[in-house]
């Protein structure tokens, strides 16, 4: 089986790993994208090398850490994650426990390679019964006798993707594996539409405009959410907003404030200092982790060039945020929420009481929190 990365007779092409929360919250909207145009991709699995750029830690059965090799910044960027991630997932009724290790989900991905020569509804079929029990930790993606089981659950022949498995699957996903990131697949979710590259599935509304033609103008990213989202509680009284010279805030400010002339509490606004921006790698190294390096810093050359052509430098991302904040007369603290002044990440950010939000793909979510109408 020779796959090419990047080339599919399907649509668009949808990389995941078990292992990553992002990945999981993605299946339901894409599934839905799929079924509003009336399509199906090719889903293709793609195993993280968290280590790489992420450190390692491993958790007690209590939940404390026992073993740990992270920056206090890396630390940070785990914690937001999983907290924005479960979230989302309880939107859709799912469960999403913090794992209490990295996982190694070669054998994993190739089950999912082995669901894939069966067809579309096999994989369908195998994601529905790993995601779910895995991440509830009830599901040893480690474990050949497990996946054995698990397959043989949705009739896959569990017996037989384990001969299958040591005598040419393992060989065909390290290949696979390897041949996916050389072309710059770092990261789940990505989605491949055409020669376009969208990590993460808050590019979904632009993976639609795409299929659909590309005609008119091209949505911004946001986290899409369910068609009945659940009752909300009353709208906080509170927000504070920070803001940081990026072009994240750039393109959100101005979207947040057309949502903020609903909302009828009180706005703090606040400065964000810059963060540092990473330093690549020398062009000699090419290891994992300088190469995940390089994919991340193309890919957000990529997403200027989609949502900011007019934007090609740190000075006009600057520029417009200034702009947009002296037409609405705001201007910025310099102090404020330990929440917002130190967010784990670049972006703009709102803290609605004491739930955080950092990047303008959280738009929707919060106008669903104010109690106000977003438009995407």
């Amino acid at each position: 089986m020779n796959i090419d990365p990047l080339g599919s007779d399907a649509p668009a092409i949808v990389y995941i790993d078990v292992k990553s929360p992002y990945a999981y919250l993605a299946v339901a909207p894409t599934r839905e994208l799929e079924r509003e145009l009336g399509v199906r991709f090719d889903w293709r699995p793609f195993v993280l090398d968290i280590p790489s750029y992420l450190g390692t830690a491993r958790l007690g059965k209590d939940g404390e850490v026992v073993e740990d090799n992270r920056s206090a910044e890396q630390w940070s960027g785990v914690k937001y994650a999983y907290y924005d991630c479960r979230r989302y997932a309880r939107l859709r009724g799912l469960t999403i426990r913090g794992t209490e290790k990295i996982w190694d989900t070669n054998l994993v991905a190739t089950a999912m390679l082995w669901a894939r020569r069966h067809g579309y509804a096999a994989v369908q079929r195998f994601l529905d019964a790993v995601l779910p029990p895995f991440w509830v930790r009830e599901l040893d993606v480690e474990s050949e006798g497990v996946l054995a089981s698990a397959l043989d659950a949705i009739d896959l022949d569990g017996a037989a993707f384990i001969g299958w498995a040591h005598d040419a699957g393992l060989a065909q996903n390290a290949r696979f594996q390897a041949d996916a990131f050389a072309a710059g697949i770092f990261g789940v979710p990505t989605y491949v539409v055409g020669e376009e590259r969208y990590f993460g599935r808050e590019h979904l509304p632009r993976v639609r405009w795409q299929l659909q033609g590309g005609e008119g103008a091209a949505p911004d990213i946001a986290n899409t959410l369910p068609a009945a989202v659940p009752g909300q509680p009353a709208p906080p009284a509170t927000l504070t907003v920070g803001v940081d010279a990026t072009l994240d805030s750039a393109l959100g400010l101005p979207r947040l404030l057309e949502l903020l002339q609903g909302y009828r509490g009180r706005v703090n606004w606040v400065r964000v200092a810059p963060r540092k921006p990473p330093a690549l790698p020398p062009e000699g190294d090419v290891s994992r982790a300088a190469m995940h390096k390089r994919w991340r810093v193309r890919n957000q050359a990529a997403n200027t060039r989609r949502y900011a052509p007019q934007a090609t430098s740190l000075q006009d991302a600057t520029a417009m945020i200034a702009k947009t904040l002296a037409e609405h007369g705001i201007r910025l603290a310099d102090s404020g929420p330990d929440q917002v002044v130190h967010a784990a990440m670049p972006g703009i950010v709102v803290l609605a009481e004491d739930e955080l939000f950092i990047g303008r793909q959280h738009l929707p979510l919060l106008a669903a929190r104010l109690g106000v109408a977003f438009e995407q």
